[in-house]
Order: C-alpha cells, then sequence, then structure tokens
C-alpha cells in the first residue's frame, strides 16, 4: 500500500524526499493489518491510484539510482516481483543491498535487533516516523551513514566490503547472468546516488 524513499547523493546529502507513494492494493484488509500495520486513514489508501498507474514513478526512481537500500529487503524484493506478475508488468531492474545483514555482521551493536533497534543503537536515538514507508527508509539511510562514518568509509566502499548482502532483480529472474552479475559492483556514473526506500 505503500512505497517510501529517500534519494541521497554518495555523501548522503538528500536528493529528494522522503516520499511516500501510496498505493490502493485492490484487495481485502485483515483486522491485523488495518489496525496495527496501516499507517494511513483507510480511505486514503483506497482512493490511491492502483500499481499500474504508479508503475513508470516506481521504475524511474529505480534507474536514476544506483543502488537500492533497505533493511531486510526480502520481502519487498519479494512484493514488487508479485505485484509486477499481478498486473503482468515487465520486472523492474534494480540491485539491493540489505542493511539488516549488515547489521549482523558488524562487529559491534550485535545485540541490537530489528529497525529500531539498530538505528537506536548505531544512531544514539530510536527513528522517528517508523511505521510508514518514507520513515522508514528515513531510518534505514541514518542507519548506514552511522555504520559508513563509525567505519570511516563511504557508503561504495560499505557495499564493496559486505557483498553478500547485496543482491540484484536482474540475476533473480534470469539465473543465467547471475555468473556475470556476481561481483558486478555499484554500477559508476558522473555522480554516483545511492537510495534508500522501502515498500510494503
Amino acid at each position: 500500500f505503500s512505497l517510501g524513499y529517500v534519494m541521497t547523493d554518495e555523501d548522503f546529502n538528500i536528493l529528494a524526499g522522503p516520499t511516500d507513494i501510496c498505493i490502493n492494493p485492490d484487495c481485502e484488509w485483515n483486522s491485523y493489518v488495518s489496525d496495527k500495520i496501516l499507517a494511513y486513514p483507510m480511505e486514503t489508501i483506497e482512493s490511491s491510484p492502483l500499481f499500474p498507474a504508479c508503475y513508470e514513478e516506481i521504475c524511474k526512481l529505480f534507474a536514476d539510482a544506483d543502488i537500492a537500500v533497505g533493511f531486510s529487503v526480502s520481502n519487498d524484493v519479494t512484493a514488487l516481483r508479485k505485484v509486477c506478475e499481478r498486473y503482468k508488468l515487465s520486472p523492474i531492474p534494480y540491485f539491493w543491498f540489505d542493511m539488516e545483514k549488515v547489521c549482523k555482521r558488524a562487529n559491534k551493536n550485535r545485540g541490537a535487533h530489528g529497525l529500531a533497534g539498530c538505528v537506536t543503537a548505531w544512531c544514539g536515538q530510536a527513528p522517528e516516523n517508523q511505521h510508514r514507508s518514507d520513515g522508514v527508509a528515513l531510518a534505514t539511510m541514518h542507519l548506514m551513514r552511522a555504520i559508513c562514518q563509525d567505519s570511516h568509509i563511504d557508503a561504495e566502499m560499505l557495499i564493496t566490503a559486505f557483498p553478500e548482502c547485496a543482491g540484484d532483480t536482474i540475476a533473480a529472474q534470469n539465473p543465467q547472468k547471475r555468473a556475470k552479475n556476481a561481483h558486478r559492483g555499484v554500477r559508476k556514473r558522473h555522480r554516483p546516488r545511492h537510495r534508500t526506500k522501502k515498500n510494503t
């Protein structure tokens, strides 16, 4: 029902967002989702456009980014793949990097769990607005920045240091390309940019 993002450059300067794209999932709601998870009034979500109307905007967001950084991204990757399949749209190609996996492998704060716990441990304060996707995206960016600052490295160096925490949807869709992309790093551009995102 929402895809939140914040676009930054390699120095974590915010270029766009944080922003939520609200989407009508066109589904039946159970009480747990509507009471515990939904961060917007039901009327807001039900009046939002269906995914196909947001597809081009979302594709452009991924195309404009070198890599999509999230926290526990497997559910997000699966959700995007399934919604594209549902509406018979082409899968969205992008590289992703999972900060949850990084936190589990880091030498510090291994006792922290979940995004809120990891952000609190690394940043010294709990994240704000963590019930909305754009809030989650911003918190993930703060977490990545804090880990980079603690290790005196930049975002690309962090991604290079933890290749097992990265992946791409291209290899997932086409296993023949998996070996070719296995050692591929962040795509180089004149002005490399990194984006944290969360979709639900």
